[in-house]
């Protein structure tokens, strides 16, 4: 059996998902073909309110106007519901937020020998950091007007998409499954090279396992979020609001 102790290891992905609100409008009508997005500045807008002014720091939001930049995804084409709910409405604005997550470990990993052509690798585990940084772009067709911006349906409406992904509870969620110790469990056959990199590749697919279901639950609650809303044109029906939203879990 063979042993390696203090293996320090700092890893970190990121994944990147947009989420679309609707708007009704001219479907046909496109944007010149010269025609550029332009950034809003924040700082040429009346001061938010103190609650959104945090949400947009711990957001890390920008937003921007005018045609739809090509590096923001299209979910009309990845999802056939919204494709049909397009018919006779037409992109108003969306929300790309990017969600990156670092992770901290140290491995100890040895061998045990199951035969002679095989053999298991045990690694285990510490975890001593797990966070998740944030980036959002928040897109519109028209501009808003600048000095009702806040209090604007459309604004509101990408603002609590936003809130969903701020959640402190997400980063907890994610801490949680990473407990620690953790012990991964791998054969491989003797004539196969393990070392290191091989370790490190293990625990990183192992972190992007545990972090893939809070991914999916930020995908859901965006998507609720607009069923609830019809994508930001109603209000929250009672007794929902953006907080049921956010501690929202699909039944199982």
């Amino acid at each position: 059996m063979r042993s390696v102790w203090g293996i320090l290891f700092i890893g970190f992905a990121s994944y990147t998902v947009s989420e679309s609100s609707v708007a009704f409008g001219d479907e046909q009508r496109g944007d010149p073909a010269d025609a550029v997005s332009q950034p809003i500045v924040i700082s040429d807008l009346p001061s938010p309110p103190a609650a959104i002014a945090s949400l947009i720091e711990r957001g890390n939001v920008r937003f921007i106007y005018g045609p739809r930049p090509d590096s923001m995804q299209s979910p009309w084409q990845e999802d056939s519901r919204l494709a049909r709910l397009r018919r006779g409405r037409r992109l108003a604005a969306t929300t790309e937020y990017r969600l990156e997550y670092h992770f901290r470990s140290r491995n100890q990993w040895e061998f045990e020998d199951r035969g002679e052509d095989v053999r298991d690798l045990r690694i285990s585990v510490w975890f001593t950091e797990a966070r998740i940084e944030r980036e959002h772009t928040v897109w519109f067709r028209q501009c808003p007007e600048f000095e009702s911006f806040w209090t604007n349906r459309l604004v509101l409406h990408e603002l609590d998409h936003v809130q969903i992904s701020v959640d402190p509870g997400l980063e907890q969620r994610f801490r949680e499954r990473l407990h620690s110790p953790t012990t991964i469990k791998r054969q491989f056959k003797r004539n196969e090279t393990v070392d290191e990199a091989v370790v490190h590749r293990i625990v990183e697919a192992h972190v992007a396992e545990m972090f893939a279901p809070i991914s999916d639950l930020v995908k859901i609650r965006y998507q609720e979020l607009d069923r609830i809303t019809d994508h930001g044109l109603l209000d929250f029906p009672p007794p929902t609001s953006i907080q049921t939203v956010k501690q929202w879990t699909p039944e199982r």
